[in-house]
């Protein structure tokens, strides 16, 4: 037993990935939906934030199983994923499918009623305009995109054959708070915080980023609707990687620190996705423009 006091008078729900990059995020959105969180985490130390913290291990059934059967969750929000180092090709991709299949078989067991889990814009098969969620996909072209797509298919299927309503939230590109230093925001940040030269090699490719804090807005949107199927998490807007990094370099005072070379890509011209499905149906207009976003990035740094 997990020795958790559980609140009847709001909506319970079981968290994943309440640490991450949009993890962190969730937190505010969730309380003021009314949400009761609950958070699986590995990490000892936790911010005192209302949010029942819960020590256990994905990959660990018999933890997913315990958790479950104590905190009885209504709604089921699966963030967890690993997403640097090598994690395209990595084997934990696999942990992350079966212990995202497991969570479903307890949450069904402890009368779950709603799941939502997070998607990646890399399943599709790119294309030179906006990508629509019944555009077609290309996911086995990375160990990670296989084993996310795979997971959709189990989990939809899984939840249809038992009366679970199911949302996936396919996320485009991602800035936001302790970034990791080898992803491009958080590599940006620390050469100009360190008064090195930024080298960006392909500053023409287009790519539709969102704020890591509207990301997690619109999921607790998707998690609070009846919307079912894939919603794409996006901006609906795309921005050439040069202005993208000009503008934390501007912001930051070291905007000549960066330089472009126009090198050959084998990457996408433009990757964006159309938001219909979130505006319209999920309801949710993204709220922070590139510069706002930005903005409230170099506050978090203060």
């Amino acid at each position: 037993m997990i020795g958790i006091k559980i609140m009847n008078c709001c909506k319970r729900v079981l968290v994943t990935g309440a640490t991450g990059l949009i993890g962190k995020e969730l937190i505010e959105p969730l309380k003021e939906a009314g949400f009761d969180i609950f958070a699986i985490t590995i990490d000892k130390n936790n911010p005192d934030n209302c949010v029942h913290w819960i020590s256990g291990n994905l990959f660990d059934e018999n933890s997913i199983k315990t958790v479950m059967e104590e905190v009885k969750p209504e709604y089921l929000l699966n963030m967890a994923w690993c997403t640097t180092g090598d994690y395209l090709s990595s084997d934990t991709n696999y942990k992350f499918l079966r212990a995202g299949i497991s969570l479903l078989k307890y949450f069904k067991d402890n009368g779950g009623k709603r799941a939502v889990f997070a998607g990646t814009c890399f399943e599709y098969k790119f294309k030179d305009s906006s990508l629509k969620e019944t555009d077609e996909l290309d996911a086995d072209k990375t160990v990670y995109t296989f084993c996310k797509n795979k997971l959709h298919e189990v989990a939809e299927f899984f939840c249809g054959m038992n009366n679970i309503s199911f949302g996936y939230g396919r996320i485009f590109y991602v800035y936001g708070r302790n970034e990791d230093k080898t992803r491009l925001t958080g590599m940006i940040i620390d050469k100009l915080s360190r008064n090195e030269e930024v080298i960006i090699k392909s500053g023409k490719l287009y790519k539709d980023y969102m704020y890591a804090k509207d990301i997690a807005g619109a999921f607790v949107a998707l998690l609070n609707s009846k919307v079912e199927g894939s919603v794409n998490i996006c901006t609906g807007k795309a921005v050439s990687i040069k202005d993208f990094a000009l503008e934390i370099g501007k912001q930051m005072g070291k905007e000549n620190l960066i330089k472009f070379k126009d090198e050959p890509s084998n990457q996408p011209p433009i990757i964006v996705g159309d938001n219909s499905k979130l505006t319209k149906e999920v309801r949710y207009e993204y709220k922070l423009s590139l510069k706002d976003g930005v903005k409230l990035l170099m506050e978090s740094l203060i």
